[in-house]
């Protein structure tokens, strides 16, 4: 890997890192999708959904069950491939949920 290469991905990393902990700090307030699919798939009660093996935040009992795997296997999803990490800033989230 070059060292362009390296930098892009921890600033990619980092960015995305910041993009779910904001998402957590707001999900108990009604923001109901998974941040790691983009479904609206989580329910209504947090604690009955998934809790990623990740980052401290709930995510669908579909994704939580990927997660599962994919550690079995060592093939983790990189957070910059979630979808909240796409959507980020958090502004977006609270507009896109109250329409």
């Amino acid at each position: 890997m070059e060292y362009k290469e390296f930098c892009d991905n921890v600033e990619a990393t980092t960015s995305a890192k910041k993009a779910v902990d904001e998402f957590a700090a707001i999900q108990a307030d009604g923001t109901h999708f998974c941040p790691r699919c983009g479904r609206m798939s989580v329910k209504d009660k947090l604690s009955t959904n998934a809790l990623s093996r990740h980052v401290h935040v709930y995510i669908c009992d579909e994704c939580g069950m990927d997660e599962a795997f994919r550690e079995l296997y060592g093939d983790d999803l990189p957070l910059r491939e979630w979808a909240v990490a796409k959507l980020h800033p958090v502004s977006t989230y609270r507009l896109t949920m109250k329409q």
